[in-house]
């Protein structure tokens, strides 16, 4: 392509449009801030990088412009939200599922108006640069109601701008580290169902005991205590063990000491 025909091509680019992020900034993995910034080559020689999509309208004549930047931008917009392990575009959740991404958000993050994000997805499907799958729940009324589709890029996108084996290596990363996240959530699973365990013996044992005392202070046949006698002493103790029980309840992580001590510190009385 010749200077001038990229000088016109580039000064006809919509204004606004994002850029794509620095490599590896915001978080991002840096194969996909690279390929986010080769994208860029397709306006330089369409024909030569993704072919596919420059013929995706089905004419011999190039793509236009204005078409192939909403394609560019509408990719990008996707990479920024593109899990590495399963290629699929969307926002993870906290209980390991993902939250798929409608064409409207997709076009806002693109700088793209609706009609133009949905011309430029048709094409990077025709393309076979985006898969995607559509979705819908049904309603109380026996109907079904759209749901946001589940997308993909392939790995063959990569490819073409000769990052496959990058893709490779940081697939097999990314994957490592949700394995180790996984393992790292059971184990503070099971060692919360634990300390939770220990916790409602260790209360228990302190309820017992607390009423096997009270017993032994209620009044005997003639009058008298059935043992200790019940002063305000005990009272007292008796209250921290019910507090102390009740902070190791809240935290099972605190040991013995700690509870008591924090227990006789809250419950102390004021110093006149």
């Amino acid at each position: 392509m010749s200077g001038q025909l990229h000088a016109r091509r580039v000064a006809a680019l919509p204004p606004g449009l994002p850029n794509p992020p620095r490599t590896g900034a915001g978080g991002h993995p840096r194969v996909l801030t690279e390929l986010m910034h080769r994208l860029g080559r397709y306006l330089d020689a369409p024909d030569e990088w993704l072919p596919s999509l420059n013929r995706a309208n089905g004419s011999t004549r190039q793509q236009r412009t204005e078409r192939s930047v909403a394609c560019m931008q509408l990719l990008r917009a996707s990479l920024k939200y593109l899990d590495l392990v399963t290629l699929r575009v969307g926002i993870p959740s906290t209980d390991g599922s993902m939250q798929n991404l409608t064409l409207p958000f997709l076009a806002e993050q693109a700088g793209l108006d609706q009609r133009r994000a949905e011309r430029a997805m048709h094409d990077l499907q025709k393309a076979g640069l985006t898969s995607v799958r559509p979705r819908c729940e049904r309603i109380n009324d026996g109907n079904y109601r759209g749901l946001a589709a589940i997308k993909y890029l392939p790995p063959a996108l990569f490819g073409a701008f000769g990052l496959a084996k990058w893709l490779r290596h940081e697939r097999s990363k990314a994957a490592l580290r949700q394995k180790m996240r996984a393992a790292a959530d059971v184990k503070q699973r099971r060692r919360e169902t634990r300390e939770h365990a220990r916790g409602q013996l260790w209360l228990a044992g302190l309820k017992s005991c607390v009423a096997e005392r009270a017993d032994r202070s209620r009044p005997g046949p003639t009058g008298g205590s059935g043992g200790m006698g019940f002063d305000a002493e005990a009272e007292f103790e008796r209250q921290i063990q019910i507090r102390a029980g009740q902070i190791k309840q809240a935290d099972p992580s605190l040991d013995h000491e700690t509870c008591f001590r924090l227990a006789r510190q809250q419950l102390a009385p004021p110093r006149s």
